[in-house]
């Protein structure tokens, strides 16, 4: 089955990638100004934030960029599991 095609201001969704709660998205459209961009996404359909390129190594570079920043963050961060006692029965 093919993905629905997601497009947001003439721009169709071609890259996308998730980290925590947070979804950042490439959009391209050969008619703008600027062909590329690079959005954060709530919700698959709420985009803000963009970066506009002309080339899409440029918006590949701006999502890299974001993000390894998100990955900063401590609520991207998962808790380190905790340590095992020495009695793992259930109880």
């Amino acid at each position: 089955m093919d993905k629905e095609k997601r497009s947001n201001g003439g721009y169709e969704i071609i890259e996308s990638c998730t980290i925590g709660s947070n979804e950042l998205v490439i959009g391209y459209n050969p008619n703008a100004p600027n062909s590329y961009v690079c959005w954060y996404c709530k919700g698959g359909n709420n985009y803000f934030w963009g970066c506009y390129c002309n080339d899409l190594s440029a918006a590949r570079e701006s999502l890299s960029e974001r993000y390894n920043s998100e990955r900063q963050m401590p609520y991207n961060n998962l808790p380190a599991p905790k340590q095992k006692s020495g009695d793992d029965r259930e109880r």
